[in-house]
């Protein structure tokens, strides 16, 4: 079954909830307004209430506030229409929540939650770079290489300069000297004159926003230090002789304060932060603090939000040694799929106690003795441990992805960081991926191998090539931009001897080579790479089909002999879908001399295009051989495509509803229902067609309000 991020979900009404989930959060401002601390559940203010209000009914909800004598204090119309109400002086904010549910005027009302950093500090030790994190060569009793391999991925890049990181948390020390030159500036804002040059409500935003105050404002000073010290983990300076760096070696940080001098913070502050980081271009959102539950709505659309804006939300797991899949937290328990939730690993890939969740953490990252900036002077760094800390190294991660591939979408992002973990055996059933951070497997790509749903796709319109023994095709447009191995394509090369490449060198190779190999032919992909000879027979057929976004260009070799066998001829095809994903696929390749049948002196895999990174099947019948009817499918490490997704098109009469999925065609998908997302029953099940669009009609006219559908796959 699919992961919790391995799924869309479509709701039938209106409401950003969709598939959100959420909780809330705390910050002492200078009122100290008073907080209730439950028994069950999660702390909340008082003084403060979120409310959405249905659609079409404000003026019924300003009577509701004058009869309640409340005040709107905030909206946020970008957010799901979420709205901070002040309340009077001596009343219940449960007592009022529960008013305004009642009335039948609102979507939702929550109360103002708190929600509190996930650190644990110890004793102060500056450890002169101790940074076992990025480089564990087993110091200080760690184990060799249980660390994220940062070394290792920064050769392949180390810098985020052009991606904006919003760190949602306590502020920042900003003069630093390990984080002053990685700050975001905001183009509105003139520094120091007092003024709200840019009209959005606080003065003197020049590297983000304070919402702790009264007002909003840009005093970023940090108090506590959480903030500081998550900030310098995924972004200090790197390669400049001081102190330490961060996971990026620059990025853009942009600092959003909503948590107070303790670590609490408000969900209305936090909605202030998460607004604020989503209207000033933010790409990724570090999101070190948690939350009980239960769901608070307003958050949940909130979070949505910034999911249809395209931000990556990253966020800690907590530190009270839970399991969340039976005592959720927020937001890392939100199953909204731009969010990656995650757990601490220790320096020796141990599980450290904190919270965990087989299906609701996603992965973990290192996060206990993490040395990092602090808050008391500009040089200084401290040692802290928590969930708080593995979560900003997954943040920089994610911050360098998107700097090398710029064209992702933070799903894709998403799963290219899951994609990429390494399999860590004390985090098997304790997170969804059951492993640990690797971000030079996330930079540099890599394909995994799946069994492929067999559905050969004919040559009818496509383009006979006529090529000679060992010859080559002149370019094919693709019809479309084939990211492959973190470069973009738009023409291929097709050789008589199986094997397809984007560069035109050494293409007409006979004799196969095992994968990887630096020498050329390079960027290239082998559904059969072998001595073929269609000059002596057979056809190869080229040809693009479909239509955007689930375009595919296929290369088909039909009744190609094999030079050194002439009775001896194969039927395959390779496929190239726009949503990256590779498929080979064997009508006839079982017949003939049995030296050469089923691919025992042939290359099956894929090459990157400096031939360092290869996915190999199987070279000269090992591991693997081919059959008649088979598919193999190659997905790059992260890339969300073997994942359907689903729209909403047109009601049926007066319940149902026309659905359509698009996916990669032939595999076998399955749409579900759920009135609730905890119960799913199954809508249809059917193979995905050649045109990657799968059209689905729920013609049911009972039941709930509320139906949540999700396409996911199935062997």
């Amino acid at each position: 079954m699919p992961s919790k991020l391995s799924v869309k979900y479509f709701q039938m009404r209106w409401v950003a909830i969709c598939l959100g989930l959420i909780g809330v959060l705390s910050d002492a401002v200078a009122q100290s307004p008073r907080i209730v601390r439950l028994k069950d559940g999660p702390a909340h203010r008082e003084d403060r209430i979120l409310i959405v209000p249905k659609q079409g009914r404000s003026a019924m909800v300003n009577t509701l506030h004058a009869r309640h004598k409340a005040r709107l204090k905030k909206s946020f119309p970008g957010m799901g229409n979420i709205q901070v109400i002040e309340l009077p002086p001596g009343v219940s904010a449960a007592e009022m929540v529960a008013r305004y549910r009642q009335s039948g005027e609102v979507e939702s009302a929550d109360l103002d939650v708190v929600l509190t950093a996930c650190a644990q500090p110890n004793d102060p030790r500056v450890a002169n770079g101790d940074q076992w994190h990025l480089n564990n060569f087993g110091q200080s009793g760690g184990v060799f290489d249980a660390d994220m391999d940062a070394v290792e991925a920064w050769s392949n890049l180390n810098s985020a300069s052009n991606v904006i990181v919003a760190v949602v948390d306590s502020g920042l020390r900003v003069t630093h000297q390990d984080i002053a030159a990685n700050l975001w500036v905001n183009p509105g804002e003139i520094r120091g004159n007092g003024i709200d040059d840019d009209g959005n409500g606080a003065i003197d935003d020049v590297h983000g926003l304070n919402s702790t105050g009264p007002t909003p404002s840009g005093n970023l000073t940090d108090y506590f230090g959480h903030g500081t010290h998550v900030a310098g983990i995924l972004g200090a300076v790197g390669n400049n002789a001081l102190g330490v760096s961060g996971v990026a070696w620059s990025t853009r940080l942009m600092t959003c304060r909503f948590l107070d001098n303790f670590g609490n913070g408000y969900a209305s502050d936090l909605i202030e932060c998460l607004n604020y980081a989503r209207t000033n271009g933010a790409k990724v959102v570090n999101c070190s603090f948690e939350t009980p539950g239960p769901i608070n709505t307003a958050l949940s659309n909130a979070f949505w939000n910034l999911r249809e804006a395209g931000v990556v939300v990253v966020a800690a797991a907590g530190n009270t040694g839970l399991d969340t899949d039976l005592a959720p937290r927020y937001p890392a328990c939100f199953a909204i799929d731009n969010i990656i939730s995650v757990m601490a690993s220790s320096r020796s890939d141990t599980y450290l106690g904190y919270n965990y969740g087989a299906t609701t953490i996603d992965l973990a990252a290192p996060g206990f003795d993490i040395l990092s900036t602090y808050y008391r002077s500009d040089s200084d760094y401290y040692l802290m441990s928590g969930t708080s800390m593995a979560t900003p190294c997954v943040a920089g991660a994610a911050a360098l992805i998107l700097a090398k591939f710029p064209h992702l979408t933070a799903q894709q992002v998403v799963n290219r960081v899951l994609g990429t973990v390494d399999k860590v055996p004390d985090f098997s059933g304790k997170c969804v991926t059951g492993g640990r951070l690797n971000l030079a497997r996330a930079l540099s790509g890599g394909f995994t191998i799946f069994p492929g749903t067999y559905a050969w796709i004919p040559t009818n319109g496509m383009t006979s090539l006529t090529l000679t023994d060992n010859g080559v095709s002149g370019a094919r447009p693709l019809g479309f931009s084939f990211g492959y191995t973190g470069k973009e394509y738009t023409n291929l090369y097709v050789g008589a001897n199986g094997l397809v490449g984007f560069l035109n060198l050494s293409l007409s190779a006979s004799s196969n080579t095992n994968l990887p190999l630096s020498t050329i032919p390079n960027a290239i992909l082998c559904p059969f790479w072998d001595d073929l000879n269609p000059a002596g027979g057979g056809q190869v057929w080229f040809g693009t089909m479909g239509t955007a976004p689930n375009r595919y260009a296929v290369v088909s070799w039909v009744e190609v002999p094999h030079k050194l066998s002439a009775s001896t001829k194969f039927t395959f095809q390779i496929i190239l879908y726009e949503n990256e994903n590779v498929r080979f696929q064997y009508a006839k390749v079982n017949s003939g001399n049995s030296q050469y049948a089923q691919g025992v002196s042939a290359t099956i895999g894929l090459e990157d295009f400096m031939g360092g990174v290869g996915t190999k099947y199987s070279f000269m019948g090992s591991p693997s051989v081919v059959t008649n009817g088979q598919a193999i499918l190659f997905i790059p490490n992260g890339n969300p495509g073997v994942e359907p997704s689903i729209e909403y098109v047109s009601p049926v009469g007066s319940g149902g509803s026309h659905l359509r999925v698009n996916g990669v065609p032939g595999e076998r998908c399955v749409v579900q229902v759920s009135p609730d997302l905890v119960t799913w029953s199954d809508v249809a099940t059917n193979l995905i067609p050649d045109d990657g669009v799968l059209p689905i009609s729920d013609l049911a006219t009972a039941g709930p309000p509320n139906r949540f559908y999700r396409a996911v796959i199935r062997p």
